[in-house]
């Protein structure tokens, strides 16, 4: 009985899998590093779309578009705190800009030209981010009713060709 005990006793503790080779360790999968905001609107930006409370005034795409200016916008942020902005009437604007560290908004500052500041903004325009910009996408809307767009907020498709 005793040797009968024995064997169900070491036949117990090999099928425990107690010894053999440990499973491999497996590999981290390595984070993917984090761009921010401020890095990715580093570009210079054309509008694909606008839009005016909900109203598409303009569109890349379309021939009939009822602010055709928008073909000559540009925001330029290619270098850092400068910002260069042609507006969808031509009129060229130089000032500054900042990101906000949360990355939600942009602000441009200090907008000047030969003629003064934007209509209506005293020099300073903010924009809402509304989604993470891409390498060649960025979502902006003001986050005041704009004079020169009918007194309404005005919402922005960038692209970066």
């Amino acid at each position: 009985m005793k040797q009968f005990l024995f064997l169900l006793l070491t036949i117990s503790v090999l099928s425990c899998g107690g010894g053999g080779d440990p499973a491999p360790t497996p590999t981290p999968t390595p984070p993917t590093p984090t761009v921010n905001v401020a890095t990715l609107v580093k570009k210079v930006w054309t509008v694909s779309s606008a839009q005016w409370d909900g109203v598409t005034k303009y569109d890349k795409t379309s021939s009939s578009n009822v602010v055709q200016g928008y073909s000559q916008y540009k925001l330029d942020l290619s270098t850092a705190g400068s910002v260069t902005l042609t507006e969808f009437d031509g009129k060229i604007f130089t000032g500054t800009y900042t990101v906000a560290t949360d990355g939600l908004s942009l602000t441009l500052s200090g907008l000047t030209s030969a003629e003064g500041a934007p209509t209506g903004t005293g020099g300073t325009i903010i924009y809402t981010i509304l989604a993470t910009p891409t390498t060649t996408g960025l979502s902006l809307q003001q986050s005041a009713a704009y004079v020169k767009a009918s007194s309404a907020i005005v919402k922005l498709a960038l692209v970066n060709p």
